[in-house]
Order: C-alpha cells, then structure tokens, then sequence
C-alpha cells in the first residue's frame, strides 16, 4: 500500500447479513470524510463505528441485544498506533459507547466499568439513550461493530458491541480487552468480532497484529485465524497493514472499503 494512500475498513459483525453492507459502507465512507478533512486516524474509527451504533440493524448502540434480565449493556474500545487506547465495560444508558471511550483515551486510567463508566459518561455531557429509541437489532446472531484505518502514516482499530443476547447481567467479551477484540501498532491494526470468550482466550487481535508485523499478508492472515476457531464458533475479523487489508468471517459477515488519497 502506498503511504500517501488512506483506507477505512468496517464490519457490522460475525452474522450480520451480506446485504447489510449499505451500513458498513456508509460508515466506512464516514470515517474516510473525516480523514480527508484532516481529523486524526483515532477519530476516523471512531466516526465509523459512530455510524453503526446508530443502525439498528447492528448488534452495537441503539440496535444492542438484551441481557437476560432485560438490561442493555454496552463495550467499546478505541486504540491507534501512537500507543493510545481506552475501553469502557458494562456501561448502561448512552447512545455512542465508542465515544465515551475515545474520551478516555485522554485520561490517565484506560478502562472504565459499569456505574463508573456511566458517571464518566454523563460528567462529560454524552448523549443518553433515551428508552423509546432502543430497537432491538433484526440481524440474527449480529456482533461486535468495528472499524479500523490507515492515514499514510499511522493506523487505529475501534469496535462496539451490545454484547451477547439473554447472557448473564455482568457479562464482558473481549471488546474492551486489548489485544483480544481490537489491537493497533506500527505495522497494522485489527478488529475481531464473534464468540467474545474464544476470541480473548486466543488473544485474538494481539497474535493476528503480531504476523502482519512479521510481514504475513493481511488475506493469510485472515485465513491463519480463522483457521484457530473450531466451525460451531462464530468468528470475523478486519485488518490492514502497509502490505493491504482484509476482512471475513465464518459466517454471513457485511464489511465494506472506503480509501483514499492524503
């Protein structure tokens, strides 16, 4: 890829439908718009994925699953290459989750949990999810959002997720975990999406981070990793790195491109 070339990459999660790719790509057209006008890498993820927590089509945002008890629980995370990341856990009550942890990138502690995260949230003035705009998400077994990008120079990786449908009140996947759900350094980035416990048991998007810094082509990379999940475990991921992008799962998965040039 050639360093004046820009590039977005989406994926509405592991089991989203096929033609459900008209979101993805308005949300990766979206944090492209944002790296033309000069807003940082860490921003352009962050604008996408913004995009796909407000589809309801998605399992993220307005469109996030219910728990067992009822409740809507949110995970974000943001990190880019310039050692920056934050991730808020088992927040309740705010519209763009992926927001919340973008702001806390700016602090000194990296993630934030619960009534923690929410008292964070609403300190600084985020945007509440008011209940008569929740619709439940009509994608099946849809999963974690995500986006990651390339500015010529640096790279990020974002994701956001309603979590896991009827699972237990106080669940967490690997969305906020770095280095299972999402990682980003130097030499690329990467945003996992499917069963949450496989993918933070395999350290999911740290060891797929580590052969694109060894060089591996994104596409055998993306198939390297889908090759570690057994067929009954939901699994996608996005990637990009200098040597290209990829992006697939083993399900049904939308993803879309937007590029450009700086």
């Amino acid at each position: 890829m050639e360093e004046n070339q820009m590039i977005v990459v989406t994926h509405g999660g592991a089991g989203s439908k096929n033609e459900y790719a008209d979101g993805t790509l308005v949300a990766a057209e979206r944090g492209m718009d944002s790296l033309r006008v000069g807003e940082s890498v860490l921003d352009s993820v962050c604008f996408a994925v913004e995009v796909l927590e407000d589809d309801s089509r998605y399992n993220a945002g307005v469109g996030s699953a219910k728990r067992s008890d009822g409740s809507i629980i949110m995970d974000a995370a943001c990190m880019d290459s310039a050692n920056q990341f934050g991730a808020i856990a088992g927040m309740e009550g705010f519209k763009n989750p992926i927001w919340v942890a973008r702001k806390v990138c700016g602090e000194e502690f990296r993630l934030l949990a619960g009534d923690g995260a929410g008292q964070f949230a609403k300190e600084h003035g985020f945007e509440p999810l008011q209940a008569d705009e929740h619709r439940p998400a009509d994608s099946g077994t849809s999963d974690t959002v995500g986006a990651v990008a390339f500015d010529g120079e640096k790279f990020s990786a974002s994701l956001s997720t309603g979590g896991t449908g009827k699972s237990h009140p106080g669940r967490i996947g690997d969305v906020p975990l770095i280095g299972c759900g999402l990682y980003a350094g130097p030499y690329g980035a990467v945003a996992a999406t499917g069963h949450g416990e496989s993918i933070a048991m395999n350290l999911t998007a740290y060891r797929s981070y580590e052969m694109l810094k060894r060089g591996t082509k994104p596409q055998i990379v993306l198939k390297t990793v889908l090759g570690w999940f057994d067929d009954a475990v939901d699994i996608g991921l996005i990637l990009v790195s200098r040597k290209g992008h990829a992006g697939g799962s083993n399900r049904t998965m939308a993803w879309s491109v937007a590029t450009g040039e700086k």
